[in-house]
């Protein structure tokens, strides 16, 4: 047996060749498609009203803290309103969803959806921070 004999035909080869190179190409497409519909630009408050006009629409990731006595729930509407400060920037937000339990004054925020002309950030997801004391009351339990 030689070792031509264990190759496969000239034809065969660049259509396995060709086949594998497509599939290639279709998956490459398929992940940077996937990753560029969901990425979100993280920025302070000050970055995201320095962009003006070319960050509306876009979506975006903005952290600060709850301004005391901002917090409006209508249940109804299941609509939450809300000003975020950082520095001395502000931010009202508009959040379409259930108040969850650990919003209140003074509370860490993380939200995540569009800037409009308006003013105010619409959010499609609402992180909050755990307060430091239940993260001292978790460190001494777990010390015992």
């Amino acid at each position: 047996m030689t070792t031509t004999e264990n190759r496969l035909p000239q034809p065969r080869k660049w259509r396995f060749l060709i086949a594998a190179a497509v599939i290639v190409i279709v998956l490459v497409y398929l992940i940077l498609s996937s990753t560029q519909g969901s990425a979100v630009y993280a920025l302070t408050i000050g970055e995201l009203k320095g962009r003006g006009s070319a960050i509306y629409g876009r979506g975006v990731r903005v952290g600060g803290t709850v301004v005391t006595d901002s917090i409006t729930y209508d249940a109804s509407q299941v609509s939450l309103q809300f000003v975020l400060v950082e520095g001395g920037d502000t931010l009202p937000v508009i959040y379409k969803g259930a108040r969850p339990d650990m919003l209140r004054d003074g509370a860490e925020a993380l939200v995540e959806g569009k800037y409009g002309p308006s003013g105010t950030f619409e959010a499609t997801k609402l992180l909050l921070k755990c307060p430091s004391k239940y993260e001292a009351a978790a460190t001494q339990t777990a010390t015992k």
